[in-house]
């Protein structure tokens, strides 16, 4: 019975992930937006509907009616939806290789110009983001 007992606890301790193992938080919005935060020095706080998430280098605001999940994860990702994207910002697109693909007005206009793909595009604002074209 003991030796049972063991057994199963080892198995069982194996298939617990620990939240301190993965590097990121990754939070999702209902339109698809998903923001990856490192975990070093992560802090979140809630107030009035807003969940805000601030680490390091970054604070991001979130509007918990549109939040639609969070998870840790060990893969950061810029992937936001194109409705997310700003529309009035010019835009350098590179190919997934690192080639670039061309300056564009904004990124509306970049995917109505650009083959299927994925490109990762920084906008003159600073902000970085990929899409995937289909």
């Amino acid at each position: 019975m003991r030796k049972h007992f063991l057994l199963l606890v080892l198995a069982f301790s194996v298939l617990i992930a620990r939240a301190d193992e993965y590097p990121y938080l990754a939070l999702q919005t209902s339109d698809g937006e998903v923001k990856t935060m490192s975990v070093q020095g992560l802090t979140l706080s809630y107030a009035d509907g807003t969940l805000t998430a601030a680490n390091t280098q970054e604070t991001a605001l979130f509007t918990t009616a549109t939040l639609a999940r969070m998870y840790f994860t060990d893969t950061a990702t810029g992937l936001i939806s194109l409705a997310a994207a700003q529309s009035n910002v010019a835009v350098e697109v590179f190919t997934a290789d690192g080639r670039s693909a061309g300056r564009f007005p904004s990124v509306q206009a970049a995917t109505q110009r650009l083959p299927k793909g994925v490109y990762v595009v920084k906008a003159d604002n600073g902000n970085k983001l990929k899409i995937s074209l289909q």
